[in-house]
């Protein structure tokens, strides 16, 4: 296992330096800490999805090969392997309690053949939804009835198309009703309750859909809130960024290599379906390989920070960092934890110490399963 300190908030690192502090059997330990899970995990692991598989209220770890390895989880702690699926395995997957039996099942796309399925657990008895060549898939129970349904979308490049969002709503006897909606070609989509009022909306690059119920009997209500952003490609997440206890949206440019963008976050007005959205650039130059981004306090101080990475497909060096949030989202302080990149991370508090991790894995040339501990700001014992 890996236990190099993977990066620092160097302020407080120098704070500390500076006034002299420097115990014999202590040294300070803020930021990060790199752990490899699985050094021969699934081959190219596109798909990472997070989920308590086996009821003992800890989150476990789930990775998907495209190339092969099949898909499998990791049991925490310890992470020990466990086999789901053998296939090949797109970008995105989700643990949910599919047959509302009481334990998680696993969502997942595969990409030979392309389709979307779920595997029931325990066995992992493999389930089929739909022939459909997706990128991106969010769960979510749209018409009320009590079993989880599913949205999806492709991505719009590399000769994909990602114009449509795909709903697929659970009906009895394993039948999954299909109904889609046109909307502009991109990639990336999110589900959150952005006009807080109970239900999951659908957040894609520059608009957000309210969710009106069924879609099979209304159509979502398109609402434009990004007027000034540009990439079509975008990763997208939602967290209450400044304080004022309205959701704002996060963007970061997914694709391609050699083209720039940034990383912002669009504060929520008042009325999010008829205010005025505010734009406010975290980092102005982010190459379009940024595909991942997330919303989390980080350090402990009460605000929420955002996370992102580089997937390695651009330029050197691939980081992984957090920009800590300083003065209500108006100013942004960036630590690197990692030079090797990464790919679709999930947050969550891993170790269960009140704060939150990161895990994730590159999505080519790789088969290395990672985590970053949150060590926070405290020295700690050698």
């Amino acid at each position: 296992m890996d236990w190099r300190v993977a990066g620092v908030c160097g302020a407080i690192c120098a704070a500390w330096l500076a006034s002299g502090w420097a115990p014999a059997r202590e040294a300070p330990r803020a930021g990060f800490l790199h752990h490899v899970i699985d050094a021969d995990g699934p081959a190219d692991p596109w798909l990472k999805a997070i989920g308590d598989l086996n009821g003992d209220g800890k989150p476990d770890l789930i990775a998907g090969g495209a190339a092969n390895g099949g898909l499998v989880w990791y049991r925490n702690p310890g992470w020990g392997k466990q086999t789901i699926a053998e296939g090949s395995f797109s970008t995105d997957g989700e643990a949910v309690d599919m047959d509302g039996d009481g334990d998680m099942d696993v969502a997942a796309i595969t990409t030979r053949p392309a389709s979307l399925v779920w595997f029931e657990n325990p066995g992992w008895e493999r389930h089929a939804i739909a022939d459909s060549k997706l990128h991106d898939v969010e769960v979510c129970d749209l018409n009320q009835d009590g079993r989880p349904d599913l949205v999806a979308r492709d991505q719009g490049s590399f000769g994909a198309r990602g114009d449509e969002i795909h709903f697929f709503l659970q009906a009895p006897g394993g039948k999954w009703p299909h109904t889609s909606m046109r909307i502009s070609s991109g990639e990336g989509l999110h589900l959150a309750d952005i006009d807080n009022d109970g239900d999951r909306d659908l957040v894609i690059e520059k608009v957000w859909y309210e969710n009106t119920g069924d879609p099979f009997v209304r159509s979502w209500t398109p609402h434009s809130y990004g007027a000034g952003w540009e990439h079509p490609f975008a990763f997208v997440a939602t967290g209450r960024i400044n304080g004022d206890g309205r959701l704002d949206i996060v963007l970061s440019p997914a694709e391609k290599a050699g083209e720039w963008g940034r990383i912002s976050w669009f504060e929520a007005p008042a009325k999010p379906r008829s205010g005025a959205w505010r734009e406010h650039v975290v980092d102005a130059k982010a190459e379009a390989v940024h595909h991942f981004v997330g919303a989390a306090d980080f350090d402990g101080d009460g605000a929420t920070d955002i996370a992102a990475a580089q997937m390695r497909q651009g330029a050197d060096p691939d980081e992984v960092k957090i920009y800590l949030n300083r003065g209500g989202g108006k100013s942004w302080t960036k630590a690197v934890i990692a030079t090797g990149g990464s790919h679709s991370m999930k947050i969550a508090d891993l170790d269960g110490d009140g704060d939150m991790d990161l895990y994730g894995a590159n999505w080519r040339g790789t088969s290395v399963i990672e985590w970053w501990e949150n060590v926070g700001t405290q020295p700690s014992r050698r």
